[in-house]
């Protein structure tokens, strides 16, 4: 709900390069919906790292194309999580150079994709 609230400000926030919402409990409602506001953005760094989020459903329609910088460690995302984002990322769109998901809960199966 929170993350909505600030959902305006963001897509008009045309200077901002970097937001960091570490440790927040955003959870995956509220990356999804912030994901899709930073999609017109001058947004090239998102930590969000220890927010938990478990589950990725965005389309690469709706990926910020100045991205580059992703960090989602320490979060719950599982082997799910891990392949939707994979799919999302291979599709293309996705300037990302650099993603971290180190400490969520992705076993093989995920890694496998």
């Amino acid at each position: 709900a929170a993350i909505q609230s600030m959902v305006p400000f963001l897509q008009n926030a045309n200077n901002l390069t970097e937001l960091e919402l570490c440790n927040n409990n955003i959870q995956s409602e509220g990356f999804n919906s912030l994901f899709r506001a930073l999609q017109n953005s001058p947004i090239e760094e998102l930590d969000c790292s220890g927010c938990g989020i478990k589950t990725i459903e965005i389309d690469n329609e709706h990926i910020p194309k100045h991205l580059a910088v992703l960090n989602l460690k320490n979060n719950n995302i599982n082997a799910d999580g891990c392949r939707r984002l994979a799919r999302l990322l291979m599709k293309g769109g996705a300037a990302i150079t650099s993603l971290d998901i180190s400490h969520n809960q992705i076993d093989d199966d995920g890694v496998a994709f």
